[in-house]
């Protein structure tokens, strides 16, 4: 719940208490608290008090509800006008109750709410990860795409790689995949978005390896620029298909980072172990926290770590970093270069190799990593 009042906070409390079907995660003060709290755990429902500033507070919680498409929002207020009603209706609120009713209706409002199928959970639990890079050339692609098949094979579910580079689109010439559709066709849809769009327009590069590429690796790109604002839809509309949906998103403004660390469920930020890309990836990390992205579903990846001569040792790039996950994959050319001339990735043509049994730790540790007090509400 988000509320300053302690009589508000003690009488929602007593209401869920008294149901065997909710329990209570966590309390917060502000609507910016909650932004924060949600990106590092899971959660059903919301119930948020919004005196004594409601237009504030609605205007506060539209952005936090954009973000987060599958949380049930129950907003509570001492009285509730018309005009009060249609600026919760603008924010994105559907339900609200005057706090003289929490008692009495609070608990029915928000079962009818999670059992009555307002919204699906089929996607509830499917993971975002999306992959950053700290520097040109650090390998996040290759990361990118061995994840995305290691996570296929280590959970037979199907995984999505969605490409938001547009400036090379390098994963469709990595796997050597001619889509007709992509990422862009998808933002730019001016209808419905829907587990159906999604389907129909991602490539199958394997059975339950699909595709959705940056249109600059398409030959023939019916929408050349990605348009952000309807990534929310989009990726909640993937959670509903894919067990996995991995973005490989190198190069994205600087504006949009911090939204899609938020729509995440795991960031994962690729650097190499030079001092440039050690303080760049420092840097990012503050950013990104101080955007309200827990620290904790951050994971930083050093890539291409040689066993000798590294320019900067792996503990003090992990130290500077400044998150608590630090994974390295090896330094291996020979068997990388063998991967991406013959189009596939390391599980199908060097499948017993050190660098591939390095993403398949990565791999297992991003199934468990992120959220880890999953609550009923």
């Amino acid at each position: 719940m988000v509320t300053k009042e302690s009589a508000t906070k003690d009488e929602i409390k007593s209401a869920l208490d008294k149901s065997d079907l909710m329990d209570l995660a966590g309390i917060c003060k502000e609507v910016s608290e909650l932004r924060s709290y949600l990106s590092n755990r899971k959660v059903q429902a919301v119930v948020i008090d919004i005196d004594p500033d409601p237009s504030r507070l609605l205007y506060e919680l539209a952005s936090v509800l954009s973000a987060y498409p599958k949380i049930y929002v129950v907003v509570v207020c001492s009285h509730f006008t018309k005009n009060l009603a249609v600026q919760a209706m603008q924010a994105g609120v559907r339900h609200f109750l005057e706090k003289k009713t929490i008692a009495s209706d609070l608990t029915k409002e928000l079962q009818q709410l999670i059992h009555g199928g307002a919204k699906k959970e089929a996607g509830f639990d499917s993971k975002v990860i999306s992959i950053l890079s700290a520097g040109g050339g650090c390998g996040a692609t290759t990361v990118a795409v061995n994840l995305a098949s290691e996570l296929q094979l280590l959970s037979s579910k199907p995984v999505l790689l969605i490409d938001l580079d547009s400036c090379y689109g390098t994963v469709s010439t990595y796997l050597g995949i001619k889509s007709q559709f992509g990422i862009a066709d998808v933002l730019a849809h001016k209808g419905l978005i829907d587990r159906h769009l999604i389907q129909s327009s991602a490539y199958s590069y394997m059975e339950d390896f699909h595709v959705l590429p940056s249109p600059v690796g398409m030959e023939s790109p019916r929408a050349k620029s990605i348009q952000f604002e309807n990534l929310p839809g989009v990726l909640e509309a993937c959670r509903e298909v894919y067990r996995y949906t991995i973005i490989d998103a190198p190069r994205i403004p600087g504006s949009d980072v911090a939204k899609l660390a938020g729509l995440s469920d795991v960031v994962l930020l690729v650097f190499q172990l030079t001092v440039k890309d050690v303080n760049f990836a420092r840097s990012m990390v503050l950013s990104l926290t101080k955007s309200g992205i827990a620290s904790e579903k951050i994971m930083s990846l050093a890539n291409r770590v040689k066993t000798r001569g590294p320019l900067v040792r792996f503990e003090d790039g992990k130290k500077a970093v400044g998150v608590k996950s630090c994974l390295a994959i090896r330094s291996d050319w020979r068997k990388a270069m063998k991967s991406v001339n013959n189009a596939k990735p390391l599980a199908q043509v060097v499948q017993k190799s050190g660098l591939r049994n390095d993403f398949r730790k990565l791999a297992a540790k991003v199934t468990t990593y992120g959220v880890s007090d999953i609550s009923k509400i």
